[in-house]
């Protein structure tokens, strides 16, 4: 900070690797960084860069706080994009030239998205509850988004909350084919700019309750008083050149803290330096600070440490953090002439004075902006409601779809997974991408796109929502403009290790042929967060939107998180759900490697979404759900008593009943879904009731992939919506990590 405030830049020529035909040669690198250093002994050859930095950081964090994980209950969301790409890029491309070398490499275990946060855990933790987000560059602040709305919610009293991202040849080469990288210094909000440089870093906060941070005489930085998050639902790497939707969550992050613009004096803009992103970012800034807008200064950082990413919004939270507790505003590096059309009260150098609040500001691709609002502790009332007891909203389930071996199936459908049939074949899945989307708008989706895109679709069509999901505010309607985010609907889609052959294929172009030969076509679709971000230009959804990465139980993760949002008041209709594709790395390299998994049946491919809606929001419209959420769970560990909370299975019903049911093998009206068939799934039922019903693994039907849990889930609900059910527990776990959903049938709630 002390750095940032004299306005140091970071930026020296790239050590860390060599392209040869890259027009930039500079990045804000983290020198001596060893992840050797930080890892435990024998266990370096799995970790990476991203790793390591997440890890100081975090300790860094937990110090300053004064807080042991091992002494009181802490959780932890960690939000990225590249984990420990630059570790296996090589390895990637080189298993390309030879398929056949392809087996289960440990270092391959930095690879997938969650690794980080698996990291963090097993040497700083133990934390209870985990979760790896991904928006691309805004993945860092909606990692504080959603620690703050499990704090919010009472679900929470602790949460360590950031992002970390490290250098890989992907990122860097990916955004010098867009044509986004100056290769000088970059030039945030000036005349001049011709791009961003990028940067690595890690940072987190701790998050804390006010009573509980009061009860240990705990001294807070900061109020993390308001916070908002919305999706553009415009393209996947160009903003809205207005800043509609930016201003619109910058809106709404001001309303969730009970402030006004005139409480502001403090704005950290994401200000990339890119010639769109800037002149979105000021207008969107204007139309929202409206006569203020010639008070409040502003500053970018990304000036002085590059644009890092999935970490950005969690540095930049920091940053604000800290310029509110020192009274001192940092200055924008490298800005010397303002962009006429990028008029503001810009810093060219640090100021000092009072802050009473702030804002930060994250942008990423695909539009997903989320804005986080800063205070002096005790400095305003606190907003209306907020002290009392947490409100927990009811979350039910009005729709769900799968797209697998059996074709493209709606809410009821599902339940054709469950009955007697052949394996699915192996490889691709049959999916005519013409009969189900518009071609045209459509084909800049790659497959795993285009898969979560028609399951979503599926989904809100079927639950009477329609096409854009929208009702009164679609994509284009300028209602949507003023609607609060959290009312319009969103989706949470995951992929347990993200495009792995289309990141093969692109690095391997990179290593064979050169930088030029990177494609700002493929690029994009490189970023886990893509298949959502494509989802939601599609459809017109313009509310959170982001994905989620958990190994094989990214689906579960999914859905469990958005029922937390529901809960906490932070979404009305959430689309959530995985995707994932047919792939010979994941087959037989990463799924071995990461998720331990013994084969339930044939691999497959496909996706599944249930769409979640809030109880209030259902009976506003007159629709009646297809299932009610009685309970949830996450956990780490073995899963060993983590069902002592779930409520008891429904008992049997009266013989007739029983006999009407679409299962007549089915001796109550209670059963256990799961999507792959493990020990750590059985170990977690034993010693509960739940141990003594009938439990259907849905693999051997939909394939022995990732996604199955989501398969399992959509089943659930055809079997309730039909009667043949009255309660449902859906399990899902991978290494070291597990997930609970209790669905009922409406009205056994």
């Amino acid at each position: 900070m002390d750095r940032l405030i004299a306005g140091d830049r970071a930026f020296a020529p790239l050590s860390l690797f060599e392209i040869p035909g890259t027009r930039a040669r500079i990045a804000a690198e983290v020198r001596d960084l060893s992840a050797e250093e930080v890892a435990p002994p024998g266990e370096a050859e799995g970790w990476s860069r991203t790793d390591a930095m997440a890890v100081l950081s975090a300790r860094e964090a937990l110090a300053h706080a004064g807080v042991d994980p091992g002494a009181m209950p802490v959780d932890l969301v960690v939000g990225g994009t590249t984990a420990g790409m630059f570790e296996t890029e090589e390895l990637l491309a080189w298993l390309s030239h030879d398929p056949s070398a392809i087996a289960p490499l440990k270092r391959m275990l930095s690879h997938p998205l969650s690794s980080t946060a698996d990291h963090v855990r097993a040497v700083v933790g133990p934390f209870r509850r985990v979760r790896s987000v991904c928006s691309a560059c805004s993945s860092g602040a909606n990692a504080v988004l959603l620690g703050a709305a499990w704090l919010r919610a009472g679900l929470s009293t602790r949460v360590l909350a950031g992002g970390a991202d490290g250098l890989c040849r992907l990122t860097y080469t990916g955004f010098g084919a867009l044509a986004a990288v100056d290769p000088d210094p970059c030039r945030p909000f000036d005349r001049r700019r011709a791009g961003l440089n990028l940067g690595e870093a890690a940072a987190f906060l701790l998050l804390e309750s006010e009573d509980a941070a009061r009860a240990r005489g705990a001294e807070p930085i900061v109020e993390l008083r308001g916070w908002a998050t919305g999706a553009e639902a415009h393209h996947i790497t160009n903003p809205e050149r207005e800043g509609r939707t930016a201003a619109r969550v910058m809106r709404d992050a001001l309303r969730c803290a009970a402030l006004s613009p005139s409480d502001l004096d403090y704005v950290n803009a994401h200000g990339t330096a890119t010639p769109l992103n800037d002149v979105m970012e000021s207008a969107a800034l204007r139309a929202c600070l409206g006569a203020e807008v010639s008070r409040i200064a502003v500053s970018s950082s990304k000036g002085q440490i590059g644009h890092t990413l999935g970490a950005a919004g969690a540095v930049e939270a920091a940053i604000t953090a800290l310029a509110i507790a020192r009274g001192v505003m940092p200055p924008t590096g490298g800005l010397e002439e303002v962009d006429p059309a990028c008029q503001l009260l810009h810093l060219k150098e640090a100021r000092e004075a009072p802050i009473r609040a702030a804002m930060s500001n994250s942008f990423g691709f695909g539009g997903t902006d989320s804005v986080l609002v800063f205070t002096q502790p005790d400095r305003f009332p606190p907003p209306l409601g907020v002290g009392s007891a947490p409100v927990r909203r009811s979350v039910v389930v009005t729709a769900a779809a799968t797209i697998g071996p059996l074709g493209v199936l709606a809410s009821r459908g599902g339940a054709a997974y469950l009955e007697p049939g052949p394996p699915p074949p192996e490889g691709p899945i049959a999916f005519n991408t013409g009969a189900h989307l518009d071609l045209a708008r459509a084909r800049r989706l790659d497959r795993a796109g285009r898969l979560a895109t028609a399951a979503i679709l599926t989904a809100i069509s079927d639950a009477g929502l329609g096409g854009a999901a929208q009702g009164a505010a679609g994509a284009d309607d300028p209602a949507a403009d003023v609607a609060p985010s959290r009312t319009l609907p969103g989706a949470i889609v995951g992929a347990s290790f993200g495009s792995v052959d289309a990141s093969t294929a692109y690095m391997r172009r990179i290593y064979d042929k050169g930088a030029k030969y990177a494609s700002p076509a493929d690029f994009p679709n490189l970023v886990p967060s893509s298949p959502v971000g494509h989802a939601s230009i599609y459809l017109g959804l313009r509310g959170p939107v982001f994905a989620m990465a958990d190994l094989g139980a990214t689906a579960e993760a999914a859905m469990v998180t958005a029922i937390e949002l529901i809960t906490a008041g932070e979404g009305e209709v959430l689309a959530a759900g995985s995707v994932e594709e047919a792939s010979p790395m994941v087959e037989r390299c990463l799924g071995p490697i990461c998720s331990q998994v013994v084969s339930c049946g044939v691999r497959s491919e496909g996706a599944a979404v249930l769409l979640f809606e809030s109880a209030a929001r259902v009976r506003e419209r007159g629709a009646r759900p297809m299932a009610t959420v009685a309970w949830w769970s996450s956990w780490r560990g073995d899963g060993a008593g983590m069902l002592a909370g779930a409520p008891v299975p429904v008992p049997p019903g009266p013989p007739e009943a029983v006999a009407q049911r679409v299962q007549p093998s089915v001796p109550t009206p209670a059963a256990v879904f799961v999507g792959r068939k493990a020990e750590r799934i059985v170990a977690c039922l034993r010693g509960s009731p739940w141990a003594e019903v009938p439990c259907c693994t849905l693999a051997p039907r939909a394939g022995d992939h990732e996604g199955a849990g989501g398969f399992a889930a959509a089943a659930a609900v055809a079997a309730l919506a039909s009667g043949a059910l009255a309660s449902v527990l859906i399990l899902g776990g991978a290494p070291d990590r597990g997930y609970a959903i209790l669905l009922v049938a409406p009205g056994d709630a």
